[in-house]
């Protein structure tokens, strides 16, 4: 077969079918290590210390998908292809792939790659990553159409779908499809608590709540960073984090407010970073709660939100209007505003009438305790009582907020949700597959969207795709289970001299490529 011919033609038609935007979890170009020096030839530093608003949930990739985790873990592991920061598929630790029919793809692995523990890369550690990502409902909703996993032989493995699979590529830069060390995972009955994988990150320690400490990997197949100590520290307020960065107790912070701007800008021992996002942030509504379950009941609570108030109050303006879609406008088929919920108190109360609700209820509202949730559920608590209905926000640190949702302990609830491609993105908020933990927290099933993710998912039509993406994102916009609300910009703030950093539009930022000093 033709391998570099037939890795651009697929690449090509990917991009076709499934655009550009943002993801769940997958790493940026890993350009070749350098030995940067600092001022006057000595030694720069070499401990980076990121402060992030999100503690993970676990270090293993295949548990559950949050940008908390997937942050972290995408240092830590490799994949077979990946996306670098303007979203160009790039070769990882498959070299190239052949297109052998449309449900098989053959992948060339890369030889000699060393897992932290010393074991090398082969076949069976891909074939073993990717059956135990099937195999985890946390995170395996965009990798059931995978039907067979076959070893061919030491460097070369073969994945047959059970239909053409337009976006397979896509799925495989996720995190979720991180390759781990089979040997590592097989000897412990805890692999989450000792993770090995072959990034240029190995894993060192996590404080009980506390900091994730990593160090640099001195056998990673492209070069060992310069960057010797990775510190991530969780901070979850915006303001703590300016704070930090401003008394040089870290080197990178993430997402920070846009109120803290113009702070950091105007210290010239500081510097920002920013780029637009695949994120869409949204309000949902748990549909197995019998007040919640009603769509009238849904579609007030759309009308009694002013977007554009929320927008500014939650992120000081650093946000666009989600159009009532999932569908960032980076994605193949986003169709904005095909169904509108303009802000409208009177309309929101006749609905609760009409719901059998005339003098509203009362509800809980559950979000984690980062500073944009605050932000956001004040804003949201505020908007609802206007139409009658009385919030009760309940804050929660991640690793609990993650879990109630996913059991459906909740009423509402205030998350984002990034994504590569259509149908991971509305395979997760409304496929029957992805229930709970994978992200349908909604809990909102209509068997013809099933249908017609899979049949968008198996065609080489892309019209034909777009169509049926439209119509699935006209369906939900009526039935409102969740409402879209804000497309996020990204930015981190970083100390003066730390260079080669790059902001991955899917915000799991990877480190590797980072140096400091000149």
């Amino acid at each position: 077969m033709k391998k570099i011919v037939t890795s651009l033609l697929i690449v090509a038609f990917v991009l076709a079918m499934a655009g550009c935007g943002g993801s769940g979890g997958t790493a940026a170009t890993q350009p070749a290590a350098t030995s940067p020096q600092g001022s006057a030839g000595t030694p720069a530093r070499d401990k980076l210390i990121v402060a992030i608003p999100e503690t993970p949930t676990y270090v293993d990739p295949h548990i559950q998908a949050t940008i908390g985790t997937f942050r972290v873990v995408t240092q830590i592991f490799d994949r077979l292809v990946e996306l670098d920061a303007d979203m160009n598929l790039v070769p990882t630790l498959a070299e190239s792939w052949d297109i052998k029919d449309a449900t098989t793809t053959v992948f060339h692995l890369r030889k000699g790659v060393k897992f932290h523990d010393g074991n090398t890369m082969t076949a069976e550690d891909v074939k073993y990553s990717l059956e135990r990502c099937i195999a985890s409902a946390g995170v395996n909703y965009n990798y059931l159409i995978i039907s067979e996993i076959n070893v061919i032989d030491e460097n070369t493995v073969e994945i047959v779908t059970s239909e053409p699979c337009s976006v397979l590529l896509y799925r495989l830069t996720l995190d979720a499809a991180s390759i781990v060390s089979k040997a590592a995972a097989e000897s412990t009955s805890d692999f989450n608590a000792a993770p090995v994988g072959c990034g240029p990150f190995k894993f060192v320690s996590w404080e009980l709540g506390g900091d994730i400490t990593l160090a640099a990997f001195e056998d990673y197949w492209a070069g060992a960073s310069p960057i010797k100590t990775l510190v991530f520290k969780t901070i979850p307020e915006s303001i703590s984090r300016t704070v930090a960065l401003e008394t040089g107790e870290v080197d990178i912070a993430y997402d920070l407010s846009a109120t803290d701007f113009a702070t950091v800008e105007a210290n010239p021992k500081l510097k920002m970073a920013t780029t637009t996002s695949g994120t869409v942030w949204y309000v949902g509504a748990n549909v197995k709660d019998p007040i919640l379950s009603k769509k009238e009941v849904r579609q007030a609570m759309a009308h009694a939100i002013n977007k554009q108030d929320f927008i500014t109050l939650t992120f000081n303006g650093n946000a666009t209007d989600a159009s009532n879609t999932m569908m960032s406008p980076y994605l193949m088929g986003y169709a904005p505003d095909l169904v509108t919920y303009d802000y409208d108190v009177e309309k929101g109360k006749a609905l609760l009438a009409e719901a059998g609700y005339p003098n509203g209820f009362s509800c809980t509202l559950y979000v984690q305790d980062a500073q944009i949730y605050k932000d956001a559920s004040v804003a949201l608590q505020e908007a609802l009582r206007q139409i009658g209905i009385t919030v009760e926000i309940k804050s929660m640190d991640g690793a609990t907020f993650t879990s109630a949702t996913s059991k459906g302990e909740h009423q509402l609830f205030f998350m984002s949700k990034t994504s590569i491609d259509p149908d991971s993105m509305l395979r997760a908020m409304y496929s029957e597959d992805s229930l709970g933990a994978s992200g349908n927290r909604t809990f909102y099933v209509v068997p013809e969207i099933d249908q017609m993710l899979d049949e968008a998912l198996a065609t080489t039509d892309s019209e034909h795709a777009k169509d049926l993406y439209k119509q699935i994102q006209a369906i939900v916009a009526e039935d409102v289970p969740l409402y879209p609300l804000a497309v996020e910009y990204l930015n981190v703030g970083m100390q003066s001299d730390v260079n080669g950093f790059k902001l991955y539009p899917g915000k799991t930022h990877y480190i590797y490529g980072t140096h400091i000093g000149e």
